[in-house]
């Protein structure tokens, strides 16, 4: 069909709702017509593009007119709003609290209002906190722009794609960073090379430096320009921390650390790594930091002590937490040359070794000095954990009493003091007998004379530790706590196993009767002599099963009722606290135990305990 026989034919009017709607459609009509005819001459279809062109360039500029009217609306409309009446310098610091909840918090705040915005961009600062997993580099940039020379604090893993573009853009801007925190850096993503650009140039402002490679591989610096990490010149720094970073201890800074930690997965072999080799390197660095007041090397230090090691001592004087980590023998060699606070918190990670030549006993003789020069410890707090599943040994111990000492506390483990003095673990035992045997030394050699607090928990069933002999000095002990089945020895050490039953015969002379009798709690029962922690008051039982019948005496809820009625008869007042939890027990030998205390607390689960309700398996 030709152009010319296009055309336009509406309904009448009659079939249009309204005379309105007909005037529309007879100006639609005309004004198609009009360009029916226009089409056919080429200089008047220019002409009406160019017609309709400026009709559209009239109604954008309306358009955007229209808007900027609608922004000096909402504008004027904004400032009115009461948090707009708050000085600049408040609302920035606002803006700072919501950074503590999220780092990309202030690009929110600028996508708000144009106030908002103009305070975020005017306070660099506030861009001067860059944490994030995966970082944007684009955004990485912009925020290190907007940071202007702000002292930057940066924390950002490397674990992503983005990492080494990150690295590229991040160097020029260390001379005014403050922390820098690099994680997961991994050679299957990132080469090692890749931070050179950081560590091999000054950090004049650097405060915190931690570089942390991944879990399944370790970062190795052979070589750096210059004498050490940043050419020497870090003058601020203070804490430095490597983990799965090999480096060697002459290029670490000295001098100014205050905090030194090196970590490592897996111990160096023997002869160890020429990186951590060297102790006389050790020796030097240490000696060259006396400022140190943390001090972490786990399963970094060196095998072997050279001959000019022997009898130098280290002095750290303001040194209040010690963590070595590794081989016994190793860090028994460490220990023996440092000089340290008695104040100062040990935490020792061993893996236990008994050759001809070294023995497990010689770092608990070295411990046991640091306990006594220049002034005694005594501890008021211990908790030992034994497994067989990891052959470990941990105790625990501090000078501070736990604070549920009020019984209100559900969280019995989370209320010991958090920051023990002393922690020991020693790994690598095989056979619980060598736990019982280490767990004897340790008691033996810590000043536990004044323990209030005891906890011991094992799952295992030891071999009968003589747990009188071990706690015999702890004569002040108020509170315990039993968690496992192994710990059934030590409940039956609570209880006295003689008695003497004092009752008159029809002369009115008095007899005896032993523990034999059926006839415990009628009749007045005087222990032959008081057990062990005789001021003993809130005991608490975890993971136990009160039907198990491991001991001579009986089963184990035989056991707690005698000791309870001991101590009754002892104190001539109930027992204290007494607390039940997990444990296979049922609702009748609940209320029974109730009885025999001052208050009792228990998780309210009534446990099938394989025994029946009417036997006579309770009876004593």
């Amino acid at each position: 069909m030709a152009n010319s026989d296009i055309a336009v034919h509406f309904p009448p009017e009659s079939d249009v709702q309204g005379p309105v709607f007909s005037a529309v459609f007879s100006r639609v009509e005309s004004r198609f017509n009009h360009f029916r005819t226009v089409i056919d001459d080429p200089g008047a279809r220019v002409a009406a593009i160019y017609a309709i062109d400026d009709e559209i360039d009239q109604q954008l500029k309306a358009v955007d007119a229209a808007k900027q009217l609608l922004h000096s609306q909402l504008a004027r409309r904004n400032t009115l709003v009461p948090i707009s009446l708050l000085p600049p310098e408040v609302l920035a610091r606002v803006f700072h609290l919501l950074v503590l909840n999220d780092t990309l918090g202030p690009i929110t705040a600028t996508h708000v209002c144009r106030f908002w915005r103009q305070v975020a961009l005017d306070d660099s600062s506030l861009w001067a906190k860059i944490s994030s997993i995966m970082i944007n580099p684009k955004l990485f940039s912009e925020m290190l722009v907007r940071a202007k020379n702000a002292p930057l604090d940066i924390h950002i893993c490397l674990r992503s794609r983005s990492g080494r573009e990150v690295l590229r853009i991040f160097p020029p801007h260390l001379s005014h960073t403050r922390t820098l925190r690099l994680y997961s850096l991994s050679s299957t993503t990132l080469h090692p090379d890749s931070v050179e650009g950081i560590y091999s140039r000054e950090a004049q402002a650097l405060e915190h430096f931690e570089l942390r490679g991944s879990v399944r591989s370790t970062i190795t610096f052979r070589e750096l320009e210059g004498a050490a990490l940043f050419k020497g010149r870090a003058p601020r720094l203070r804490t430095l921390c490597l983990s799965q970073v090999l480096i060697p201890w002459s290029l670490i800074p000295r001098g100014q650390l205050t905090q030194l930690s090196i970590r490592l997965f897996e111990e160096l072999p023997t002869p160890s790594s020429p990186l951590y080799g060297d102790l006389n390197q050790l020796i030097d660095l240490l000696d060259n930091c006396p400022g140190l007041e943390l001090l972490i090397l786990e399963r970094c230090l060196p095998s072997q002590l050279p001959r000019i090691s022997y009898g130098q001592t280290i002095h750290l004087p303001h040194l209040s937490r010690l963590c070595l980590g590794g081989s016994s023998s190793r860090i028994t060699n460490l220990m023996k040359m440092l000089k340290l606070p008695s104040s100062t918190r040990l935490h020792l990670n061993c893996v236990s070794e008994n050759t001809p030549t070294y023995h497990d006993s010689l770092l608990l003789s070295v411990v046991a000095a640091q306990f006594q020069v220049p002034a005694p410890v005594e501890f008021k707090t211990l908790s030992v954990t034994i497994s067989s599943k990891s052959n470990l040994l941990g105790v625990t111990a501090s000078t501070t009493p736990p604070s549920w000492r009020s019984c209100q506390s559900k969280d019995f483990e989370g209320d010991v003091d958090n920051k023990p003095e002393f922690v020991l673990s020693i790994d690598g035992l095989h056979e619980l007998g060598y736990c019982v045997d280490r767990l004897g030394r340790v008691c033996n050699m810590l000043p536990i004379s004044d323990l209030e607090f005891l906890s011991i928990s094992s799952f295992d069933i030891l071999d009968s530790p003589n747990w009188v002999e071990l706690f015999k000095r702890c004569t002040k002990l108020t509170s315990m706590q039993a968690i496992g089945q192994g710990t059934i020895s030590l409940v039956w050490a609570l209880t006295t196993p003689k008695l003497i039953n004092m009752t008159t015969d029809r002369k009115g002379k008095k007899r005896k009767r032993d523990d034999r009798d059926s006839t415990l709690a009628s009749s007045p029962v005087v222990p032959a002599e008081m057990p062990i922690f005789p001021k003993l008051s809130l005991l608490s039982l975890k993971n136990l099963d009160f039907a198990e019948n491991e001991h001579p005496s009986g089963i184990l809820f035989n056991v707690v009722e005698r000791g309870l009625q001991q101590r009754k008869v002892a104190s001539n007042a109930p027992f204290g606290v007494l607390r039940i939890e997990d444990c296979v027990i049922n609702a009748r030998r609940v209320d029974a135990l109730q009885k025999l205390v001052q208050e009792f607390q228990w998780d309210g689960k009534d446990v099938f305990d394989r025994s029946e309700d009417d036997s006579d398996s309770d009876s004593e």
